[in-house]
């Protein structure tokens, strides 16, 4: 048994938070599993949030007959990794659950190493997920994620995307746009602490990774400045409550951003995306912004729309002349005729070409970026391109 385990008693005592917010998260099980079927997977590390989410999902699956398959990714990042996964695998079936090591490939020699391991376990994730049919992936992500997160981004300045946080539903960045799958969140307003006390009451082993205190990582010296700020006394449900705010405002500027491109007359050409320029120019240059960036984001292999910044100065300069091309993000924009007309830039000779995607996959990519997870992953209501938009509003 690994040495960093966190090998824990049996406590007693009163109920713990835990307890009473199972129920509520039973139900989200229900909703996800009835909205999207197929069994469930776990990504699994074996620490205490994984762990208590194995928990839960198994005690649900039992109760309703459900499937759950555990997958440990080894990312190959230290001595122990490859027994910690084998470890956590064996937990989870102790509780009853399938699973599955998945062992990563070298990593490359350049690069963000936290990017890499990041990507690639995505990807690893929705490799399985298409394998076994999955459309939803749980994820052990927290309250304390959540504050975490949302103290790195305003850190960096953010803008309104990135106060919101993290949602309970999320699009695998690492899944085909035509074979789409789900990140679920379903411990994202519970504790961290709470989830350590309610597995040592159930007498539940988890790992510890010493990674957790390797201050090189952001996301490290992140956390070590959060726990700073609440042992300073910082209420920070009050930065929960800051992007529950955010959340609900990004949600009418998503909601009025597709009203605008349905209005508009959005429609896949043979070289990309086309709206009726007139109706483009009368609206509020917010939703015309990140109509752009949506724009932009499904034509190229990016992770997110370009930054708020870039996209103002993109609008205000189309806005200005639009019969003059303006490009962003490889992404070119022109009027021409009654259209304004979005489609790949030309290469600079530096460059290597882009690949061209399919009318679905632009179509899926669109419909992810709009978050419209359930329209995105069941595909119901995917439309072909001499269709209109009339499915995304």
């Amino acid at each position: 048994m690994p040495d960093h385990l966190a090998a824990k008693g049996v406590e007693t005592g009163a109920s713990c938070p835990i307890d009473q917010a199972l129920p509520a998260l039973f139900r989200k099980l229900d909703d996800w599993h009835q909205d999207f079927g197929g069994p469930f997977l776990i990504a699994l590390s074996g620490g205490g949030d994984s762990m208590a989410l194995c928990h839960f999902a198994g005690t649900w699956a039992k109760a309703r007959g459900g499937a759950v398959h555990a997958v440990s990714i080894d990312h190959g990042l230290r001595p122990s990794s490859a027994a910690d996964a084998a470890q956590a695998i064996q937990w989870a079936e102790a509780l009853g659950l399938t699973g599955e090591v998945v062992q990563l490939a070298e990593r490359p020699a350049t690069g963000g190493l936290q990017e890499w391991a990041r990507h690639a376990r995505y990807q690893a994730l929705a490799q399985v997920a298409a394998r076994l049919g999955a459309k939803v992936i749980l994820v052990g992500h927290t309250w304390d994620d959540q504050v975490e997160t949302l103290c790195w981004r305003l850190a960096r300045q953010t803008g309104l995307d990135g106060l919101a946080g993290m949602t309970e539903l999320a699009i695998n960045p690492g899944a085909d746009p035509e074979a789409p799958n789900l990140l679920a969140r379903p411990l994202l307003g519970l504790k961290r602490a709470d989830l350590r006390v309610w597995l040592s009451r159930n007498g539940q082993h988890w790992l510890e990774d010493e990674s957790n205190q390797n201050l090189d990582f952001a996301r490290i010296r992140t956390r070590k400045r959060v726990q700073a700020m609440a042992a300073q006394g910082v209420n920070l449900d009050r930065i929960i409550r800051l992007a529950a705010t955010a959340d609900a405002l990004r949600r009418l500027q998503e909601q009025a951003t597709r009203a605008l491109l349905a209005r508009c007359n959005l429609s896949n050409s043979a070289t990309g995306w086309q709206v009726d320029a007139a109706g483009f120019w009368d609206a509020e240059a917010v939703m015309a912004e990140r109509a752009l960036g949506w724009l932009i984001y499904s034509l190229t292999p990016v992770d997110r729309p370009p930054e708020a910044d870039k996209l103002r100065r993109l609008w205000s300069a189309l806005a200005a002349n639009p019969q003059r091309a303006r490009t962003l993000g490889g992404v070119l924009f022109v009027q021409r005729g009654a259209y304004l007309l979005a489609k790949l830039a030309p290469v600079r000779r530096d460059q290597s070409p882009a690949k061209g995607l399919s009318s679905q996959s632009l179509w899926a990519r669109l419909f992810a970026v709009s978050r419209q997870p359930h329209e995105f992953v069941t595909q119901l209501n995917w439309i072909r391109a001499e269709d209109g938009l009339t499915s995304l509003d």
